[in-house]
Parts: C-alpha cells; structure tokens; sequence
C-alpha cells in the first residue's frame, strides 16, 4: 500500500444496505407482530406526515399501543444481535480502515434504527462511537419512552455535517451510501457538495440522486464504484483488487435502467 494522501469520509446506511433483515421487522416479531402488521403501521405513520422519513419505527415503539411500555434496552440489543448482516460487512470495514490507492477512509454508519440494534448488529466491526441511530429515553421500568436523538431524514445530515468537521474532511470527499427514504435528505445534501452518493436499491426515485446503484448481497460491492469513479480503476485492476483481499468477482452485470411514466 503507498503513502496515504487523502482522506474521504464513508458514510453508510444500516437497514437493507449493510443488513439483510429489517430491525423493525425483527423487533415487532418479538413483540408478537407479523412483518406484515409493521409495514402496514409504517405505512399508516407516512402517510400522516407525523414523522421524518424512515422515523416510523421510532415513532411506533414510543407512541403505538403495540410497541409503548413493551420495548427494552434489552429487547433493542436481542434484535440487534439476530440480525442477518449482508456478507462480508466486516471485510468492507477492515479494507475501509487500510486504505487503498493513497486514499483512507473514515466508515461511519447513520440509521433511523435505534442505536442499541445497530451496535450489537455491527459489535466487533464498527466502534460504537462510529454509529449514530436513533436515541431513547427509557423510564423506571427499563421502557422506551421518548426519542431524545433521531437519526431520521434531516438528523442524518446534521451528523454528517459533524463528522465531516471531526474528520477535517472536504465536503466533496464524503461519500454516502443508502437504500431508501430515510436518506433521500442527506443525499441530496451530499450531492449539492459534489460528493459521491450510492444506492443499493432500484428504488425509481433513488435513481436522480444518486451517482451509483449497485445491487449484491455483497457488501464489498460498493467499492467497485469508488474504485472506477474516485479512483479511476479498470475492470482488470478491480478484479486484481478484489482477488489479492480473497475475494473474486463471479458475476458482474451492469446495466442502465430508466423509469419512465406516459399518460
């Protein structure tokens, strides 16, 4: 590895974008719900604008008879802990922190989940102090009982804004990578600087504000962007990368896709 010489900032979502498993799905299944009855209260709380965007569950676990005066610390780190991450998550973490082609990057993770699911989630890949989820208060009863910090839509970017001033890092070194509504604010914010903005989803409205979608069960997928955008990597050289960390590029489809709507 050559001399380090820029420093970029990584941002990541954690829901279906380094995870596989929805943790609202998780956590209403252990209060008894089937993933079926979350959506439909996630969609319920959308559609009365009550809450920012991917602040639902929050939202749920301190106001709906369901959730209130049910969801522990506890129950929060048990969610975490049997989620399925996608694969390779800590290798994107290990090769994140060494560094590659004189740059290095700062791997931190901003969630609407609650921030004791993605640190057991995450425990023994990312340091604590690197994950911002949504806070709460909790009452005698060791009950959630009030949102003191979401990390839903506009609070996704004034936690980057701090990270981005922590780090030292120009705003056109950010790059961000997310999958759905929770982080169309703080792509757009990203994108406005210059950054480099990734989805993991085919979501239609995700295509305008983000540079790159990319779509693998793999978490390393997201470096073959940066590799070809950032670093100005060919595919020879991308495959070579990949093949000295142990890992091999089976299948690798690209393809250009539109959303289009006629009356």
């Amino acid at each position: 590895m050559g001399t380090i010489k820029k420093r970029y900032l990584f941002v990541s979502d954690f829901d279906k974008t380094l995870s596989v498993d929805d943790g609202g799905a998780i956590l209403s299944g252990k209060l008894g719900l089937s993933a079926r009855d979350f959506n439909l209260k996630v969609e319920e709380v959308k559609k009365k604008n009550i809450t920012q965007l991917g602040g639902e569950l929050a939202y749920l676990i301190v106001n709906d008879p369901d959730y209130k005066g049910k969801v522990t610390r506890d129950l929060l780190y048990q969610t975490g802990k049997d989620i399925k991450l996608k694969k390779n998550v800590s290798d994107l973490a290990k090769i994140l922190n060494e560094g590659f082609t004189e740059r290095q990057f700062g791997f931190y993770v901003l969630s609407a989940s609650p921030q004791e699911i993605v640190e057991k989630a995450l425990e023994g890949i990312l340091p604590q102090d690197h994950i911002f989820g949504t806070k709460f208060t909790f009452d005698s009863n060791g009950a959630a009982a009030d949102i003191e910090r979401t990390g839903a839509g506009h609070a996704k970017v004034a936690t980057l804004d701090m990270l981005k001033v922590r780090e030292k890092i120009p705003r056109h070194r950010v790059i961000y990578v997310g999958d759905g509504a929770s982080d169309v604010h703080v792509m757009l914010h990203v994108l406005s600087y210059k950054g480099y903005t990734i989805s993991v989803s085919l979501t239609p409205y995700m295509g305008h504000i983000c540079r790159r979608a990319i779509v693998s069960e793999n978490a390393l997928s997201v470096l073959i962007p940066i590799l070809e955008d950032i670093t100005r990597c060919e595919e020879g050289q991308i495959r070579k990368f990949f093949e000295e960390r142990g890992h091999t590029i089976q299948e690798w489809n690209q393809a250009k896709i539109e959303w289009v709507e006629l009356d």
